[in-house]
């Protein structure tokens, strides 16, 4: 039996046990985009496997073995190289985990190789671990981005004062037109701040939870209209109440 040649880099979005010593990764990995594999373990074995490592937005190393089960390819080997401690170990940080991945798991279908998208969502997670303040207002910032990243980045030539977002035409507009559907003035002016700021000046924007939530709304709204598919994310009334 042969091995991968080479190892690989992913991010967990989500396991699924499979029967008492099996268990399916669902991943965004640095070769091929959205991905699945499967993984056998048991409790016996000398080389255990650490469970608890596989959470949410994990940054695990993965070497694939020639085996595979069913049309999924079977890990040989599966390692941590980034220890996300404070994710872990954080409600407020291991609830926008579990946001963020609901959100690309729902989001990103193609099974190809994005090295840019994958360098972002790496990047967010290393500064979602690292972040001391701001927290609460990592997760609108992340969605902004992560709009961008996909394709969708709102249209800003300059400061959009006194201008409504238009959700359709993702552009600041002065006068709506009857059928435009626009956020409201706060939210419009949320959105610029967010594209302005960088992790560093989170802390800056002081908002109320019910605000923040609102605002993810229309962001999911603008997201789900642009990529013609309706985004329901179970996990923001959850990340909601931890915030409140």
């Amino acid at each position: 039996m042969t091995t991968a040649a080479s190892s690989f880099r992913a991010i967990v979005l989500h396991t699924i046990r499979h029967k008492e010593n099996g268990l399916v990764l669902q991943c965004y990995t640095s070769r091929g985009g959205r991905e699945s594999f499967y993984i056998r373990y048991s409790p016996r074995s000398k080389d255990k496997i650490n469970i608890s490592q596989l959470h949410p937005l994990a940054i695990v190393e993965i070497e694939l073995s020639s085996l595979k089960m069913g049309t999924m390819a079977n890990i040989r080997e599966i390692s941590s190289p980034v220890r996300l401690s404070s994710i872990r170990g954080d409600i407020y940080k291991s609830s926008i985990a579990l946001f963020m991945c609901e959100l690309i798991l729902k989001s990103i279908r193609e099974v190809e190789e994005n090295p840019l998208l994958y360098a972002f969502l790496h990047n967010s997670v290393i500064t979602l671990e690292s972040m001391k303040e701001g927290v609460a207002n990592f997760h609108p910032w992340f969605l902004v981005n992560f709009c961008g990243q996909m394709g969708y980045a709102p249209k800003i030539d300059k400061d959009p004062e006194d201008a409504l977002f238009d959700i359709v035409s993702a552009e600041y507009v002065k006068y709506p037109q009857p059928d435009s559907i626009c956020m409201n003035q706060a939210d419009s002016a949320l959105l610029y701040r967010f594209i302005e700021a960088d992790s560093a000046t989170l802390s800056s924007i002081r908002i109320t939870g019910s605000v923040r939530y609102h605002f993810i709304g229309e962001l999911l709204r603008y997201l789900s209209i642009h990529s013609g598919s309706e985004l329901k994310i179970e996990s923001l009334d959850v990340l909601h109440e931890v915030f409140e």
